[in-house]
């Protein structure tokens, strides 16, 4: 079994890159085994996002310090890095790259460098993955981990209870360390009565249901790729 991790990130982003790989190295002392993980990052180096001569920092820095980062916090896994190439100059290109260049996977997690993850949510994940198959239930879904209140109530299927009353953009203001360390109760897997995610938050989406919606090249490089899955997921019920 197969899962790949997919991280779009720019030069300006590199410390966030550091806090995620530390948070994922942190992720695979819980792991089993059971899955083998692939971790597809892009430090996107392109002269076209970045204008290098008005930069502090050179090129050659941020190329070494990603190197440095990724063999320091994926020894657990194999991993892929990307630097200047022009298909992938946003998050929806490199979930686009992966899923193409990754056919032996069974599911994809997306991951933006912004999000800050508790020590069990990768165990947890492939866990609820491998419960939901071996349930004989379906091989097209998503999984979103719960989260604090951020938007309106529409999101609030995947909010814990502890934040549905909670002012809208709660987030901007919430301490992360402390609601991360929190032990926020029983475990479940629910199934929520429509289907709401966002692209990044750690959110766990199967190959089959990828290989049917695809990445649309039409999108570009940033778009509404999780809109889409949204609506043939629907259409599949």
């Amino acid at each position: 079994m197969k899962g790949v991790i997919t991280i779009f990130c720019l030069p300006q982003e590199l410390e966030d890159l550091a806090l995620t790989l530390n948070g994922l190295k942190r992720n695979s002392v819980f792991l089993d085994g059971s899955v083998n993980y692939k971790v597809d990052i892009t430090m996107c180096l392109s002269d076209e996002l970045t204008d290098w001569e008005g930069t502090k920092l050179p090129k050659e820095y941020i190329k070494n310090r990603t190197i440095e980062l990724v063999e320091k916090y994926l020894d657990w896994c194999e991993w892929d890095l990307l630097w200047d190439s022009e298909n992938v100059l946003g998050c929806v290109s490199q979930r686009r790259y992966s899923l193409e260049n990754n056919p032996d996977a069974d599911f994809f997690i997306w991951l933006d460098t912004d999000m800050f993850f508790k020590d069990s949510t990768l165990f947890y994940m492939q866990e609820t993955y491998k419960t939901i198959l071996s349930s004989n239930g379906p091989n097209m879904f998503v999984i979103t981990p719960e989260f604090v209140k951020q938007w309106d109530d529409t999101w609030d299927v995947v909010v814990n209870k502890k934040y549905h009353l909670a002012k809208v953009n709660y987030h901007l203001t919430a301490d992360i360390y402390k609601e991360s360390l929190e032990d926020m109760g029983e475990i479940n897997i629910v199934e929520l009565p429509y289907l709401k995610f966002a692209g990044g938050w750690f959110t766990l989406i199967t190959k089959p249901l990828l290989d049917r919606t695809g990445v649309p090249e039409s999108f570009g490089h940033y778009g509404l790729e999780d809109t889409l899955a949204h609506y043939l997921e629907a259409l599949r019920k």
